[in-house]
């Protein structure tokens, strides 16, 4: 066993120790910096200090976690006062509103802004960081634990190095991978549509009769969703091992794109359901309030409470058995015959001289934390939620911005108290978060759309209500305001106009309005993506600076470790000369 502490109190340990020999490495956390760390976060959450702080105590990784989550609940305020605005709206509406339509779209064009701008914020904090060029440092590391291959000289550096095949790993993925994960995505929609078939045909036979069976297929439907997704869970991450990646972010990003696609259905489908074949917009909220309460309820008490009476129990067993030995000790005192504990060498700073056994036994007897995964996917689930069926209920964006509120303070704080010191880890950002995010946008916007479509054109003719289309008298709301401020042009005028009457109009002319609409979203959505920019100004003044500053370094050695002979010749020529080439390969 061996405990190390480094005396900044930046970095308990590093990770290259496991490829020396060492089987396991426990962090310790070095407690005034944790505490102050932990003070200045559930004081001035998102604040740049406190951000700063977390990616100098923990890593980059968890720096841009709290950072992502600290720019999501600042811009959810939006959504969330427009959706209880909204719900005060729909008051007195049987079915949906008809401000509906103007809310749906404010939505689609608010993620597209929302992401563009976290896209600018974590430029920011890359340049802040020093992780600008991560992905080019982490492929000349040493490759991650589990990775197997055959050596080779790197064409890179020319040092050794461990590679395996990429043709090999896209066949896994294609070949392998990708038709298990779609058989996984088929065996989920199949049971659970079986479960909800026969939840409705027991509310049918049952529904007069009081017996336990009425309430079967609901308990058995709850049970399935963890079962399989447990299942699941435990497949991905066997075929993403198997697929060998090199470095960590890749292993991590192909995982959460198994689990994503799987976590969309299990999620979800209960409500399309609902919506799209039972055709029951009143079930649908009614689902939807159950969902996202209980969830975000099970969750905070699973992921909070129970590591903290996990590492209450362990601390206070920790503390008796070291008086048991203190007490021990005592009565069979022995000689000191100045060797080494058999621990180890240990390096502490004065502060903690007093507690050091404890604390370090403390340490060690607490749970691994599992990584940041499950708070991803949690912010994912409250964020299709609110998003896809706010609309629907209009306080869904504000259960979603409380959640948030809440898991910004407290995975700090559990992190801190509840778990062993993570190890220390880097990125360039969220990764493969961001992708899934922005693929979310635009299904996100294809689905809501659709609903609205659904309810227009079938759901509102199916509940009798005659002229209860909200997309169409929305639209004429809007047209008729829009109407009075082109009185001067004829022609627009009369084009708003015609926008009045569109109830009166055939189901195909409305369908064509409504997908027409949809491209237009879509297509702003595309706009903002790519005409405003991913870097700010003064950024990339920085990251062109810093590269200037590496030429200009990388020309300065150049010119003292070349030879006479090639100092004559110029730099491009030198750089030639020093790269590292496999004359085998040429």
């Amino acid at each position: 066993k061996l405990i190390v502490r480094v005396k900044n109190n930046l970095r308990a340990v590093l990770p290259q120790l496991s490829h020396f020999g060492y089987l396991e490495y426990i962090p310790l956390h070095a407690t005034s910096f944790r505490n102050t760390i932990l003070w200045e976060h559930l004081e001035h959450p998102g604040s740049q200090k406190s951000l700063d702080q977390a990616a100098q105590y923990f890593g980059t990784e968890m720096g841009f976690y709290f950072a992502y989550l600290a720019h999501y609940t600042t811009w959810m305020t939006v959504p969330a006062t427009l959706g209880v605005c909204l719900y005060i709206a729909d008051y007195h509406y049987y079915g949906m509103s008809p401000y509906a339509i103007t809310y749906v779209i404010f939505l689609c064009i608010w993620m597209a802004f929302y992401l563009k701008l976290w896209s600018r914020w974590c430029n920011f904090l890359r340049v802040r960081w020093g992780v600008m060029d991560f992905k080019e440092r982490e492929i000349l590391q040493e490759p991650r634990d589990g990775f197997h291959g055959y050596k080779r000289k790197s064409p890179i550096s020319g040092k050794d190095e461990l590679h395996s095949s990429g043709s090999k790993r896209y066949m896994k993925i294609y070949l392998v991978s990708a038709p298990i994960t779609l058989l996984c995505l088929y065996i989920s929609f199949f049971v659970v549509t079986i479960t909800l078939t026969v939840q409705d045909y027991c509310e049918d036979v049952w529904i007069c009769r009081e017996t336990p069976m009425m309430y079967m297929p609901s308990i058995l439907y709850s049970i399935c969703i963890p079962v399989l997704d447990l299942i699941y869970s435990f497949i991905a991450m066997h075929l993403t091992e198997w697929e060998n990646y090199k470095t960590r972010s890749e292993h991590r990003d192909a995982l959460i794109v198994k689990l994503t696609c799987f976590k969309f259905i299990n999620n979800y489908l209960i409500l399309f359901y609902i919506y799209f074949w039972l055709r029951d917009l009143s079930r649908l909220k009614q689902q939807l309030q159950t969902l996202m309460i209980s969830t975000q309820i099970s969750s905070f008490a699973i992921e909070l409470g129970v590591p903290y009476m996990q590492a209450k129990y362990k601390i206070f067993t920790a503390q008796n058995k070291l008086k048991v030995e203190k007490s021990a000790e005592k009565l069979s005192p022995k000689a000191n015959n100045g060797d080494e504990p058999v621990g180890g060498s240990l390096d502490i700073s004065s502060e903690d001289k007093t507690k050091t056994p404890f604390y370090f036994s403390a340490d060690m007897q607490l749970s691994k934390y599992p990584g940041l995964m499950s708070e991803y996917f949690g912010v994912l689930r409250d964020h299709g939620y609110a998003i896809m069926f706010g609309w629907c209920w209009g306080l869904a964006p504000l259960c979603a911005l409380l959640a948030n509120c809440l898991q910004l303070r407290f995975d700090m704080w559990k992190i801190c108290t509840s778990y062993r010191r993570p190890i220390y880890s880097d990125s360039d950002g969220i990764g493969a978060w961001e992708t899934v995010l922005r693929v979310y946008s635009i299904l996100f916007t294809a689905v809501i759309f659709s609903m609205l479509a659904m309810y227009e054109l079938v759901i509102s003719y199916d509940d009798g209500e005659g002229g209860a289309e909200p997309f169409c008298h929305s639209l004429g709301i809007w047209a008729e305001k829009l109407s009075g401020y082109f009185k001067v042009w004829p022609t627009a005028h009369a084009a708003f106009k015609g926008l009045t009457f569109l109830e009166n109009t055939s189901k195909e002319v409305k369908l064509m309005i409504i997908v027409f609409i949809e491209h237009m979203v879509l297509a702003t959505l595309l706009a903002i993506r790519y005409i405003v920019p991913s870097i700010p100004g003064k950024v990339a003044e920085t990251i062109r600076r810093q590269r200037y500053v590496e030429h200009m370094l990388v020309k300065q050695q150049l010119q003292h470790t070349s030879s006479r002979k090639l100092r004559n010749k110029s730099y491009a020529a030198a750089r030639r000369a020093s790269m590292h080439f496999d004359k085998t390969a040429r």
